[in-house]
């Protein structure tokens, strides 16, 4: 298991300053930085806003390069079972059919080179997540973006799964749950020392608040 002491990191970027000692242990996840907007200028959203408040902006950081692969790889992976079920409906089906598999063909194709060739990149570049003093909050998605925010109060749970494909590229994923159904922030395609690292500090979080948040 990774050091707590050590920060973590992503792509060499510090994912959460260690905290100097009497300032909170686990909460002081990052020093608080003030944000000073001028009265007369609107709020564009470009800022992170953190400082015991709840993320509402972009996510920062992004997740291991190695993910577009993962996803290419698990794109022909459930791809080529729709395939197989394709040829055989060719070859053992009624000879009637034939015409209406060669219109499900057609359909197919397009799906399957958007499913691989143009998905996994578009949702690399979109997913992003962040963790403050307060919340935890990522980006995914890519032909419908799905921004959510969950509040470190209110987490229940938190674990990391990886599956077969994730093992091979040493990624992992992180959840972490409320009590809402809809709740649970999913971070993919993180480092697995990054996920387990991250993992540690939610769950500190979770263990040292004394109040119900739920």
């Amino acid at each position: 298991m990774p050091d707590p002491a050590r920060p973590l990191r992503s792509n060499g970027d510090p994912l959460v300053s260690a905290p100097p000692r009497g300032a909170g242990g686990a909460h002081a996840l990052r020093e608080p930085v003030p944000v000073t907007v001028p009265d007369d200028v609107p709020d564009s959203g470009e800022g992170l806003l953190t400082s015991n408040r709840v993320l509402v902006t972009a996510p920062r950081h992004r997740i291991s390069p190695r993910t577009p692969v993962l996803w290419v790889i698990e794109g022909i992976w459930s791809w080529a079972i729709l395939a197989a079920l394709q040829v055989g409906w060719y070859f053992w089906g009624d000879n009637v059919m034939g015409f209406w598999n060669w219109v499900a063909l057609a359909a197919t194709v397009p799906f399957a080179f958007m499913s691989i060739v143009v998905a996994p990149w578009w949702r690399y570049i979109v997913a992003r997540w962040d963790v403050s003093d307060t919340a935890v909050c990522s980006r995914k998605g890519w032909w419908t973006t799905q921004f959510r925010i969950a509040p470190l109060a209110r987490l229940q749970t938190v674990y990391t799964t990886r599956n077969l494909f994730e093992r091979w590229f040493g990624l992992a994923t992180v959840h972490a749950s409320t009590a809402s159904a809809q709740g649970t922030v999913e971070i993919r395609g993180l480092t697995l020392a990054d996920a387990e690292a991250l993992a540690q500090h939610l769950i500190a979080i979770a263990n040292l608040d004394s109040e119900d948040g739920t």
